[in-house]
């Protein structure tokens, strides 16, 4: 790597885990694990699924970058959340990237609030990895009926069962 090179990345870094380019990097590694497609642009990532997900539908995540240490990730009807994309504790992924791999994983779901008279007053989210972290919007006590959409995997059935996207 040359001085300069070195120097530009040095200065693109936010802190000692990570920068915004880091986490486009692994985005990208994540987009490859899920066959997804993924559009990059400065400071926004599109990820959109290969494979005809239920109801003919194609599943898109649009992650975008907000500051220096927090990311917007949008999916589904209503999913808008805040993550940091710099990793506090080393051991653990980003939280932004594990917010992505629950989305594309099947992990995540959103609830419409429906209240007595049939409007819909309100939008509960969530989201779970494999190493127990939850991401939450809302209520989930709350007592409205519920419309839930479960964000369905990018992966096949025979991906799920071997890790394999064919």
């Amino acid at each position: 790597m040359s001085k300069d090179r070195g120097r530009e990345k040095e200065s693109m870094a936010v802190s000692e885990q990570g920068s915004w380019d880091d986490f486009v990097a692994d985005l990208s590694r994540l987009a490859v694990r899920f066959d997804a497609e993924t559009y990059l642009y400065d400071d926004l990532v599109v990820m959109s699924s290969r494979s005809h997900l239920p109801g003919h539908k194609v599943g898109s995540i649009r992650i975008s970058r907000v500051d220096d240490e927090a990311a917007r990730v949008e999916a589904g009807w209503s999913l808008d959340m805040f993550v940091d994309y710099i990793a506090e504790d080393t051991s653990r992924s980003v939280p932004a990237l594990g917010l992505v791999e629950a989305i594309c994983s099947g992990n995540a779901a959103e609830h419409c609030l429906i209240d007595g008279e049939g409007r819909w007053v309100g939008v509960l989210l969530e989201a779970w990895d494999q190493e127990g972290r939850r991401w939450q919007a809302g209520c989930l006590d709350s007592q409205e009926t519920r419309a839930t959409r479960r964000f369905p995997s990018w992966l096949g059935p025979v991906a799920e069962a071997t890790g394999n996207p064919e």
